[in-house]
């Protein structure tokens, strides 16, 4: 039997059943996100002043975090959630020792904004850059 799950023999077929790394069940899984989601708004006063974002009010800010936590709530599968919310708790400690930039944080809160790049040639010189 390996360690990520067991592997059950049903005629010619065999199925794998993958174990979930931290929640049982999807209420559990459910739990463990809205958990973190508190965790991270009670840190994000102090993330907002920090890094910098004090351009913007305090609930524009809390309206973004959350933005970025709805962009999977259609994610069911209990592995999946489990690897986000890790994650998140990552990316909570290095915003705790400041690992990030200022301007790593505000490309990745607000991606959307941001311009793409030109990837042709052509566009790349009616940009200017070449």
């Amino acid at each position: 039997m390996s360690a990520a799950g067991k592997i059950i023999r049903g005629g010619a077929n065999a199925v794998r059943q993958v174990a979930p790394v931290q929640s049982v069940s999807k209420d559990q899984a459910r739990r463990s996100v809205l958990q973190v989601y508190k965790d991270l708004q009670r840190i994000t006063p102090t993330f907002w002043w920090d890094f910098g974002m004090v351009d913007m009010p305090l609930g524009v800010f809390r309206s973004v975090l959350k933005q970025q936590f709805m962009k999977n709530a259609h994610i069911d599968d209990i592995r999946i959630v489990d690897r986000l919310v890790a994650e998140t708790r990552q990316h909570m400690v290095a915003i705790k020792y400041a690992f990030y930039n200022p301007d790593h944080v505000r490309n990745f809160l607000f991606r959307e904004n941001v311009q793409a790049k030109p990837k042709d040639f052509l566009s790349k010189f009616l940009n200017g850059q070449e």
